[in-house]
């Protein structure tokens, strides 16, 4: 694994969390009151707020293995302009090709990412007399909604989950001090959590310098698991185990990892045990889904925007029902 380290920071990093379609630059700064770094409980992790009067329903958000605040900061004014207070959280800040760490503080290798974590910002949001308490949402996408499940399945206290692109197993985790197939994505109370490894990822790597080949990262994540059945039942995440209503959205083209048979097998343990879900799968979409249709950078492909113009505002009308109970009392999902 370590040697193809450098090109995974690059591909991997940009394909498990596409950029989210850029924002007006005036939107932060006319509908946020508040930008503040939480500081060494929890490096790198900032809070924002509306400019109106509060307590603020709060999102969570969890970028992808790009790693750092990118994502977080992208996409925070746009939950922002809708009403509620966000708390970014970056949990991994890589340093690849002899560059600083963004994020010091944080691991340098997405290795045993500690799902405590989710602990300890629910306790620092609900701790604020700026939020309620009770209207704790999470916002994940790629192995942020990995995170993000995980999470739910682990730790009570959070209202609703909203998982985009997500992964229904732990997979394997990689960077600097770990070994191919031996190391996991995350852990819970300092024990790596179970894991599906990757089968071919250098090769399907190295075809990024290879003229016309056509690298699919998914081949080493299905080749993994079709491997080892036994571990991908123990790396399954108990999405059963939690009762708070979540959003999955997917796609069945994904080249990254299966996202759209995944969030099904998601969909489908939920529906078996009557837990509140909704499930968007999309068959020609692919990987770039947490955009919100709008996409002047041209990052997303047509199929990919198409499916951003169904999940977001599917993923706003949830977040609205179960964060804004209040608000929403007696008016439609989309209040």
């Amino acid at each position: 694994m370590k040697k193809f380290l450098p090109i995974l920071a690059a591909v991997v990093g940009l394909g498990l969390s596409a950029p989210i379609a850029a924002q007006p630059a005036t939107t932060a700064a006319e509908n946020t009151g508040l930008q503040q770094l939480v500081g060494n409980i929890m490096p790198g992790a900032f809070f924002m707020k509306p400019s109106s009067d509060g307590p603020f329903p709060v999102i969570i958000l969890l970028g992808g293995s790009e790693g750092n605040d990118g994502s977080a900061r992208r996409k925070a004014p746009v939950f922002v302009a809708e009403g509620y207070a966000v708390l970014g959280v970056p949990y991994y800040s890589p340093a690849y090709g002899g560059q600083p760490q963004q994020i010091p503080g944080l691991p340098r290798a997405f290795d045993a990412i500690p799902v405590d974590a989710l602990e300890t910002a629910r306790d620092w949001l609900q701790d604020r007399d700026d939020v309620k308490p009770h209207s704790i949402g999470i916002y994940g996408v790629s192995k942020g909604a990995e995170f993000a499940l995980l999470g739910g399945s682990l730790i009570d206290g959070f209202a609703a989950i909203a998982a985009i692109v997500p992964t229904d197993v732990v997979w394997e985790g990689w960077g600097a001090g770990t070994t191919s197939g031996e190391n996991s994505s995350f852990s819970w109370r300092g024990q790596p959590l179970p894991f599906v490894p990757y089968i071919g990822m250098n090769e399907e790597i190295a075809k990024y310098s290879i003229p016309d080949e056509t690298p699919r990262l998914r081949l080493a994540h299905d080749k993994g698991r079709h491997a080892y059945p036994a571990k991908a039942v123990a790396a399954r995440i108990k999405v059963e185990n939690i009762d708070e209503p979540v959003l999955v959205a997917g796609g069945d083209a994904d080249n990254v990892w299966n996202s759209g048979e995944m969030t099904q097998a998601i969909a489908e343990m939920r529906a078996a045990n009557g837990l509140p879900t909704v499930s968007l799968i999309f068959t020609d979409a692919g990987h770039g889904l947490s955009g919100t249709g709008d996409d002047p950078n041209g990052w997303y492909s047509d199929t990919d925007l198409e499916a951003q113009n169904a999940i977001w505002p599917a993923t706003l009308a949830f977040f609205a029902k179960h964060l804004k109970r209040q608000e929403c009392a007696g008016r439609s999902n989309n209040c």
